[in-house]
């Protein structure tokens, strides 16, 4: 096996003189240390185009030697110095100039190699392997969180340090795509299949400057896989307890003179996990040293008058046998046990890669992806609250009871109703389209045009039908009134009741039109000052709404909603210091300005700068920072909208109330357009150093300080089933009314005539689920990277090292006029120190790799008392061979296991929800468990 190492400066002169790239450095790389040593202009351009076997050989799964070359964990880019790109796609995040790195802002680079490496299946989870990402909001895991309640078809998103799902913008191969969900609201990376990814770069610092809008936590990007030659496919079967994945692909790629194209395919199944089949999964967690969160909504139910539960024995209970009921008895049952932890998925996907050089410098790139997901969800048990009036035949009134007109039954219907099963889909295309124009000076020009279009729906049949139960409830006639004292139902009477259909469909179109140029303005002493200037317009049209009833007479509202947006940018990159006139202390020196103005069609205008600046004192050591303003427009449905033809509507559901101890009270929540929104503001900062010792030609770290004061933040607790514990701090926000009055419950019936779940007889709580513009966050904290490789003779090469973020605050007002308060390390926010260590080693054709994933203990403050929650470890695996001669030449087999050791998840004391919860914290941990996997991957 060859033996890899940096090569010198002289080597690398040598190579300069001859104009061509040593191996494995890459050709931006190559032409910024040609640049900065002063070489000739025309070495530079001669190399800046790959030659076809060089970038073959960068884009099919990695060589022995490859694996080597490349980083053991996701690895912190090199800032590069302003140097000329080539004509084909040289794709940079961060900088809108070509050959210049983000200036002052770390790029995180997740490579082909670890993307090969890992055990991920879907490019959501790859991205859940970066310790900067969390799973706070917008996942089909957990969506109890910010963003949580408009995810109903189960998609995923990025969410950068956690302070929200929405404030991270994702690109693919550095431009907007279309938005995926009912609502538009985000992209879910997995539109992307992960055989067609060259590389995932992440800029964790604010880039509004660059981009626009929800750039504030930072960009991701999604690059793909261009000048790939031959045919590769894989095959892959996982298997864990009571669930299983499925995965196969199909990528081509050809190459001719002057152009490329890359096509890809796969084809992702996954099996649904069943609560039934994770015993920490449960209602009733007394065993594990915490609460019974269990329902009282039950099979038999239970008789509540002014607040005392009569148990209804087993066989139900008549008049006859009245004298069976207790009071201060309760029935207690598990409903949401039943409940799928994650739903069944199926995604077919499909993407391309296209260049084309046409001449007189001029040439033609496009890309573009199709994709559908198809999703089927168990739900819980069929339960409810009713209001039984006195005139129901089998109206039961307690011996001893205080007297009465009606009375309330907490009643589940168990398998007497068909399973309110949930199913739906999302599906996406989207293509670009530019065209470049290379000039003698050294400028480029061009313009492209992205249309995108997305159609997602989200389906639930057989619910309960308000107005069907209640005048079930009401009728006098045994033969066909409801009973739910215990007794047996009409057949005709369930089918009547249980008819309701719910179907959400949502529709976005997505337009996209730049033009944009950069290039050389005039040379310092220090390198060439180089700039880019560009005007971008989007135009973005959703349609959604609902079809809500009775199956044979549902109504149907939609809203057509539409927003344009105009934009201009500029950026300047000034190499101040550079290798012709580099000074004591100041080896190189260069910095970086950015402007951006955008303006809405309905929420305004917002100006955002940035500046940054990489200082190196010394050869190998680099000190970087930035200072920028970032935005986030609301969504055109937050501000407007979808329920009940943009009206909204109510929602009966079950909140976590610390004035019980953390169990469960039923609560009405309201949602609506809400117009008055505005943009979201921020505030970023860094400052890091990177250090590539001379003693350790294959070592590199990184520390990096974050500052992000988040204002003006959008938040809705629609789905937020925890939002009582915050009742202090968004007191005179009217988000939360206890007891409210009878003239209130009036006008909430008479303004949302549409509800979601049976109402209950008494209101004790009621909660406003509109988006508004209420929060304010401060996070700080440090990311951290080592990496070195070692490379022997006889025993292989190794690779070590470790990336994460640690936390030294993050401050949340949940209101402009409450305090900060300190939400750092609390159940459902950043925690405090997170990590992936990562090992690999290679031999001949053997290939190996060991991860670490580390999260640190955090609190629980939604019981009383507080709960220190476990930190929690897993163990991610690989092993593969390669096959040599013959027709098995190209052919990888590889064992593969996610969380080796099965480490389940640490108790936590919560309560069930439909939005997580149960014994466990879907935000933190993966209910799955051990997964072992056996891939087979063939290159022609």
């Amino acid at each position: 096996m060859k033996s890899t190492s940096r090569a010198n400066s002289n080597d690398l002169s040598y190579h300069c003189g001859r104009g061509h790239a040593p191996e494995r450095m890459t050709a931006v790389a190559f032409a910024a240390f040609c640049l900065a040593a002063g070489l000739p202009a025309a070495a530079i351009a001669q190399e800046a185009q790959p030659a076809p076997a060089a970038t073959e050989a960068a884009n099919v799964a990695p060589a022995p030697e490859a694996v080597v070359a490349q980083a053991p964990v996701a690895q912190l880019a090199p800032a590069a110095p302003s140097a000329p790109a080539a004509d084909n796609q040289v794709i940079v995040t961060g900088s809108r100039i070509r050959g210049v790195a983000p200036v002052g802002s770390p790029v995180i680079s997740v490579t082909r190699a670890d993307i090969d490496n890992s055990g991920a299946t879907s490019t959501a989870g790859l991205l859940q392997e970066v310790p900067q990402v969390m799973n706070l909001g917008v996942s089909d895991s957990s969506r109890g969180q910010a963003g949580g309640s408009g995810n109903i078809t189960y998609g995923s998103s990025v969410n950068l340090r956690g302070i929200g799902p929405y404030a991270t913008l994702a690109l693919i191969n550095g431009h907007r795509v279309v938005a995926q969900g009912t609502t538009g609201a985000s992209i879910d990376p997995s539109v992307i299949p992960m055989l067609a990814l060259q590389r995932v770069e992440v800029v964790a610092d604010g880039a509004s400057a660059i981009y626009g809008s929800d750039a504030v936590a930072g960009v991701v990007n999604l690059i793909m896989r261009r000048n790939v030659k031959g045919v590769e496919g894989f095959v892959r079967y996982g298997k864990g307890d009571d669930y299983n994945e499925r995965q196969a692909g199909l990528l081509v790629g050809h190459e001719w003179k002057g152009g490329q194209f890359v096509a890809t395919f796969q084809h992702d199944t996954r099996g649904a996990l069943s609560g039934l089949d994770r015993d920490f999964y449960s209602g009733d967690l007394r065993a594990r040293g915490g609460r019974d969160f269990r329902s009282n909504q039950c099979q038999p139910g239970n008789i509540i008058i002014n607040g005392t539960s009569y148990a209804i024995p087993q066989g139900g209970v008549t008049a006859a046998n009245a004298g069976a009921l207790v009071p201060g008895t309760a029935n207690m049952c598990d409903n949401l046990k039943y409940f799928d932890l994650l739903p069944r998925q199926e995604r077919n996907s499909g993407a391309f890669t296209f260049d084309q050089k046409l001449g007189n410098g001029f040439s033609l790139y496009a890309d573009g992806f199709a994709t559908r997901r198809e999703y089927y969800l168990r739900r819980a048990l069929t339960a409810a609250n009713f209001n039984v009036p006195s005139t129901n035949p089998f109206y039961v009134r307690p011996v001893g009871a205080p007297a009465g007109t009606s009375e309330t039954v907490a009643y589940s219907f168990g398998d007497q109703l068909p399973t309110n099963d949930a199913s739906g889909f999302s599906r996406s295309l989207n293509a670009t389209v530019g065209i470049d124009k290379t000039f003698g000076n050294g400028w480029k020009a061009g313009v492209l045009y992205t249309y995108g279009e997305n159609d997602d729906q989200a389906a639930t049949y057989l619910g309960l039908d308000n107005a069907a139960v209640n005048a079930a409830l009401r009728d006098t006639n045994p033969a066909t009134a409801l009973n739910v004292f215990g007794g047996p139902n009409n057949p005709a009477t369930l089918a009547r009741i249980a008819s309701d259909v719910s179907i959400s469909p949502g529709h976005t179109q997505f337009q996209n039109a730049q033009v944009k140029a950069d290039g050389p303005l005039f040379e310092l002493p220090g390198g060439t000052v180089r700039a880019a200037i560009g005007v971008e317009h989007q135009r973005i049209e959703t349609e959604g709404g609902q079809t809500k009833g009775p199956k044979l007479t549902p109504e149907t509202g939609l809203v057509q909603l539409e927003r344009k947006i105009d934009s201009a940018y500029a950026e300047l990159a000034v190499p101040v210091v550079g290798a012709n006139n580099m000074l004591p202390g100041i080896y190189r020196l260069d910095v970086n300005a950015a402007m951006r103005v955008d303006r809405y069609s309905d929420v305004g205008t917002t100006n955002n700068p940035k500046v940054g600046a990489n200082w190196s004192p010394v050869k190998g050591v680099t000190v970087h920072g930035s200072y920028g303003t970032s935005f986030r427009a609301p969504g055109l449905t937050q501000v407007r909208g979808f329920a009940n033809n943009g009206r909204g509507g109510l929602y009966v559901q079950n909140y976590s109330d610390p004035t019980i101890g953390g169990a469960l009270r039923q609560g009405v929540a309201f949602n609506g357009p809400s117009d008055e929104l505005t943009p979201e503001t921020a505030r970023t900062r860094s400052i890091g150093v990177d250090w590539e010792p001379k003693w350790g030609r294959n070592t590199k770290l990184s520390l990096t300080y974050f500052d992000i004061l988040y204002e003006n933040q959008i938040t809705g607790s629609l789905s937020d089933l925890t939002v009582l514990n915050r009742e202090a701090q968004l007191a005179g926000t009217g988000v939360i009314t206890r007891n409210p009055s009878p003239e209130l419950v009036a006008q909430m019936t008479r303004d949302y005539v549409v509800a979601s779940g049976v109402l209950p007889a008494t209101w004790t709580l009621l909660i406003d689920g509109r988006n508004k513009n209420l929060g304010k966050s401060q996070t700080n904290g440090i990311d951290f990277q080592a990496s070195t490789r070692i490379v022997t003779d006889d025993y292989g090469n190794f690779g070590l090292g470790i990336a994460g973020t640690y936390f030294t605050k993050y401050e949340v007002a949940q209101s402009p006029g409450a305090e900060m308060a300190d939400q750092l390390n609390l159940i459902f926010n950043p925690i405090r120190f997170k990590t992936r260590l990562s090992t690999n080693w290679s031999k001949d054709s053997w290939y190996a790799n060991v991860y670490v994933n580390f999260a640190r203990s955090y609190a629980n403050n939604l019981t009383n008392p507080v709960q220190r929650v476990g930190s929690h470890t897993t163990v991610d695996a690989r092993i593969a061979y390669e096959l040599d001669g013959g027709w098995l030449s190209g052919t990888t087999l590889a064992l593969s296991a996610t969380n080796l050791f099965d480490r389940k998840p640490p108790f936590v004391n919560l309560a069930q929800s439909t939005n997580g919860g149960g014994g466990f914290d879907p935000t933190m941990t993966n209910p799955v468990g051990r997964v072992v996997s056996l891939s087979l991957n063939k290159r022609f």
